[in-house]
């Protein structure tokens, strides 16, 4: 499973960055966000699911970095600096948004998160320069529904009907194979503290996660020097205007 290229296979994993005690303070700092604590007086950018919501519902917290000290030491850490550095031969590293993917023993395909590329929902860049970082903070199994990666699929073209929010995989499935039927589907299997890295263009989806304990994500978008900025009109005009503000978006490393 290890021997995945970031630019051939568009995705790759790395070597563990973060301890147990690491990872367990920013999982106990992510369930403080969840429950609406703000140890440092700033709130998420938004929030997917909010308290009440359906338990068994998938839990996305956008930028809980900016909440919990524990959860920016996570993100800002700069080991991790320096290995996303490494794998994507850059001379900078910039976080420049954050989620928090917590997922719940499911129920049916309340787990489930559709096919899709990062790309598709960031109309204000290009798409070089341009990753996901996702931080196992609990252990990821084949039975608690892990991310999964098209291999090679960030050369593909552009395919529509794919959609993160749509839960029916089997359907997106059937959209997968009439353009790419021998497709090969690797599951990201990390233990707590381990990385993977995937490239804005590559599909990846989840399934449901059958274990009795949630499984952890937190997700790390970021940027090398090779990313560049478009020109948006509308509600995102100004979105990445915030990457001047490195108490939003931090370099984490820099050649």
């Amino acid at each position: 499973m290890r021997n995945h290229n970031l630019y051939k296979d568009g995705f790759c994993f790395l070597p563990a960055v973060f301890s147990k005690n690491q990872a367990h303070s920013a999982r106990d700092g992510l369930w403080e966000v969840i429950n609406g604590h703000y140890e440092t007086g700033r709130s998420p950018e938004s929030r997917f699911w909010n308290i009440g919501d359906d338990p068994a519902s998938i839990i996305k917290i956008d930028k809980p970095h900016l909440c919990n000290q524990a959860v920016w030491n996570l993100v800002t850490n700069a080991g991790l600096g320096k290995e996303l550095a490494r794998v994507t031969n850059a001379n900078m590293i910039q976080v420049w948004h954050s989620q928090v993917v917590w997922k719940p023993k499911s129920k049916k395909n309340s787990g489930n998160a559709g096919w899709h590329r990062d790309a598709q929902y960031w109309p204000f860049w290009n798409t070089e320069g341009l990753y996901t970082a996702w931080i196992a903070l609990s252990n990821v199994t084949i039975e608690s529904g892990p991310v999964r990666f098209i291999v090679g699929s960030n050369h593909w073209a552009t395919i529509d009907g794919l959609d993160f929010f749509n839960k029916d995989i089997n359907s997106q499935d059937q959209v997968l194979d009439r353009s790419h039927s021998n497709r090969d589907t690797i599951d990201a299997l990390l233990d707590i503290g381990e990385v993977s890295v995937h490239s804005s263009l590559t599909y990846h989806s989840s399934n449901a996660n059958r274990n009795q304990g949630p499984r952890v994500g937190m997700v790390v978008h970021f940027c090398t020097d090779d990313a560049k900025r478009i020109m948006v009109t509308g509600e995102n005009s100004d979105y990445l205007d915030q990457i001047e503000d490195q108490s939003i978006a931090p370099v984490i490393y820099k050649g």
